[in-house]
């Protein structure tokens, strides 16, 4: 495995309506930069909160979340009035 990525502090706001990403986070290692999106850090956190790696955070939560980043229903149970 490369050594492992940190943040390069920069973040970057894309508000295309065509895209499910709107927000960016760069990111190096020693030899790469690149970027990943929010949408990615909270589908790994939901994995995460799963494998009890880490605190629940409130199902409403991520409810909301999921209005932001639809692809998120796919682990988090919306109830239909809140679709």
């Amino acid at each position: 495995m490369e050594k492992i990525a940190v943040p390069t502090g920069d973040v970057v706001k894309d508000m295309d309506v065509d895209r499910e990403e709107y927000l960016f986070f760069l990111l190096k290692n020693e030899t790469n930069e690149f970027t990943i999106g929010l949408g990615d850090i909270l589908e790994c956190f939901k994995f995460a909160e799963e494998q009890g790696e880490v605190p629940e955070l409130p199902q409403e939560w991520w409810w909301k979340m999921s209005e932001v980043y639809p692809r998120l229903e796919t682990y988090v149970d919306v109830p239909e009035d809140e679709k």
